[in-house]
C-alpha cells in the first residue's frame, strides 16, 4: 500500500515541486538577487586621454600605447572612456546630482606594484573628474595597471594589463 502511494501520489508531486523550484529560480524575475543585467556596464575596452591625445587604447584583443612619468612627478588627470562592442565610447550612468556611492558604477585603477607608482582618483578631488585618475611616479622601474567598472562592489569590467614606466 505504502509502494503504491510513493509511486503515485509523491513521486510526481515531488517532480512537480522540483519543475515549479527550477522554473522560478530561473525566470528574468525582478526579485533576481543578481540584479538587472541592464544596469551592468558593457565594456569591451577603454581609452585613457590626456589633453584631447590617446595614451593608450585597450579592446578585446590588444592594448596599443603606454603610460610613462618621471620619479617625483604626477601625470593626468587621465580621462577614461569605455568602448562597446561597436567600438563606440561612452561612460556608465551615474546620478550627477551626488557624490559616487556604492550602489553605482565607480571607477577603480589598479596598479600591481604601488613601490613603483600610485594612482588617485578624480572623483576624489572634484565631480567634474569623476571618470579620471593621476599617476605619481615613486620609484623607477617598470609595472602594470588595470582599469576597472565597479559595480556594487563587483568588477563589471577589467581591462588587460597596461604598461607603466617610472623613469628617473
Amino acid at each position: 500500500m505504502f509502494s503504491i502511494f510513493l509511486k503515485r501520489i509523491f513521486v510526481p508531486l515531488f517532480a512537480l515541486a522540483f519543475a515549479v523550484a527550477f522554473l522560478n529560480g530561473c525566470s528574468d524575475d525582478e526579485d533576481n538577487p543578481a540584479g538587472d543585467d541592464s544596469e551592468h556596464a558593457e565594456a569591451f575596452g577603454c581609452l585613457l586621454i590626456m589633453g584631447g591625445d590617446t595614451l593608450v587604447r585597450v579592446d578585446s584583443s590588444s592594448v596599443s600605447g603606454a603610460l610613462s612619468v618621471t620619479t617625483g612627478d604626477t601625470l593626468g588627470y587621465i580621462e577614461v572612456w569605455f568602448l562597446d562592442e561597436d567600438g563606440d565610447v561612452f561612460r556608465p550612468e551615474h546620478d550627477h546630482a551626488g557624490p559616487l556611492d556604492e550602489d553605482e558604477h565607480e571607477l577603480e585603477i589598479r596598479i600591481s606594484d604601488q613601490a613603483i607608482a600610485t594612482t588617485e582618483l578624480g572623483h576624489e578631488i572634484s565631480e567634474s573628474l569623476e571618470w579620471a585618475f593621476e599617476i605619481a611616479g615613486v620609484s623607477s622601474g617598470s609595472t602594470t595597471l588595470r582599469v576597472v567598472i565597479l559595480h556594487e562592489g563587483h568588477d563589471d569590467y577589467t581591462s588587460a594589463l597596461i604598461p607603466l614606466t617610472v623613469a628617473q
